[in-house]
């Protein structure tokens, strides 16, 4: 190579040699060249839509449209805060091998509370709304998707609180619960023994002690959540306005989530079911997560979860790779023969089966840390 050529390193697998005469020319080629990677890696279209279900019932969701009618499009529930977002690297990623991804916030969360007209006053304000109703918005959104967007597959996918709501889920050809609320006690055991010391007070006050359990943890959500309002209103550009019925859904969903016990009988005949664990989640959480997936073992043939090391309680956030690959593999028909457990190391491409008694044995094994 003579004195006055040099190498330009375009990847790990290409190399360019550059001299006097040629240089501007492969220079204008290799920023070119890195122009239609990364245009090629642009974040996949986002369309920020809203579903109107009825007068002061709003949806707000964000879609990326899959490549093909033939691939299916993972439906993600939201968190007890927000939505996850679609340009987020997980969902991106997703996005990026073909697959729709549609991202849903409740009613009764601060995203959609912000698309309502100011003439509207929320629907979760009447007494009574229960989980069946976040259940329908599941449903109402789904439809939505298969009528005037052409899905055909959807995947529902629940992370973290709407756990609770998938639960009860029995249209669906396929539930992934991510770090999923598995009783409320597990997620919040000081709020759970607050409320149970207020329960145990009515009975020496029949008449107005109902009420006064109620207001007194109404007083304690409204404490909580008037911060996390300020916080996602700034962060996200949010009406002032509307901050009063923002907290107030929020403690809507707190109330939902009061006395929360997963029935895991209906876990063994509902539809397909999948778990993904956070191994660094909160102990007492992955305690009760564990547990309850021991006694689905127990009783079914195709109960299948996933431990993710390295992760905390967000998963797709802490580790999105590993995240979108299970994802996948659940895509595939050999993930439909498969029951027990893995453990996900990040990093590794092959994660490794426990099934039957082994299965139990490694459950153990954590339970034993914790």
């Amino acid at each position: 190579m003579k004195s006055d050529t040099y190498i330009l390193l375009i990847d790990p697998f290409t190399r360019v040699y550059m001299n006097k005469t040629n240089s501007l020319k492969v220079l204008l080629i290799f920023i070119l060249t890195i122009t239609i990677v990364n245009c090629n890696y642009a974040f996949a279209k986002i369309e920020n839509l809203k579903l109107n279900i009825e007068f002061g019932r709003v949806i707000s969701f964000q879609l990326i449209r899959a490549t093909k009618a033939t691939l299916p499009t993972f439906l993600f529930l939201p968190g007890v805060n927000r939505s996850l977002l679609a340009d987020d690297e997980a969902l991106q990623e997703i996005a990026h091998l073909g697959y729709g991804v549609a991202t849903m916030n409740f009613s009764t969360q601060p995203f959609s509370i912000n698309q309502l007209d100011k003439q509207e006053k929320p629907v979760f304000l009447k007494p009574n709304f229960k989980i069946e109703d976040l259940s329908l918005e599941v449903s109402a959104l789904s439809n939505e998707l298969k009528r005037n967007f052409g899905v055909k597959n959807i995947i529902h996918v629940s992370i973290s609180y709407s756990a609770i709501v998938s639960s009860i889920i029995q249209d669906a050809q396929l539930i992934i619960d991510t770090s999923p609320m598995t009783s409320s006690a597990a997620v919040n055991p000081d709020l759970e023994t607050y409320r149970a010391y207020l329960k145990s007070g009515e009975i020496f006050n029949p008449i107005y002690g109902p009420a006064i359990t109620r207001s007194l943890l109404d007083q304690s959500y409204y404490k909580k959540w008037s911060d996390q309002v300020d916080d996602i209103s700034k962060q996200f550009n949010l009406s002032e306005e509307r901050k009063s019925d923002m907290i107030s859904g929020y403690t809507v969903m707190s109330r939902l989530s009061e006395g929360f016990v997963w029935d895991f009988k209906k876990s063994v005949t509902s539809p397909k079911r999948v778990f993904i664990f956070a191994r660094n989640d909160s102990a007492l959480l992955l305690k009760d997560q564990l547990t309850l997936f021991s006694k689905i073992l127990s009783n079914s043939q195709e109960a299948l979860a996933f431990v993710v090391n390295d992760s905390g309680h967000i998963i797709p956030t802490d580790q999105p790779s590993a995240y979108v690959n299970i994802l996948k593999y659940l895509l595939t028909a050999e993930s439909r023969k498969v029951s027990g457990i893995f453990e996900v190391q990040p990093g590794n491409e092959t994660p490794k089966l426990y099934k039957g008694a082994e299965a139990q044995t490694y459950i153990k094994s954590i339970l034993n840390t914790l």
